[in-house]
């Protein structure tokens, strides 16, 4: 998966969990929202954990 902004992969996340929580998919489908949805889970601890380090040398620096 290419890195998706923030938002955008918030979204996805967003979008699997809700078609999950529908309980109108197979259990095929459930397991391919769930693996899609970690993956967008972990775009997003990614960037966050960048944006984390940048503001904490920003800090440091001051």
């Amino acid at each position: 998966m290419d890195k998706l902004k923030f938002e955008d992969s918030l979204i996805k996340l967003q979008e699997a969990c809700e078609k999950m929580k529908s309980g109108n998919i197979t259990l095929e489908e459930a397991i391919a929202c769930y693996n899609e949805g970690k993956e967008h889970y972990r775009n997003c601890k990614s960037i966050l954990d960048e944006a984390t380090s940048s503001i904490e040398i920003i800090e440091r620096d001051e």
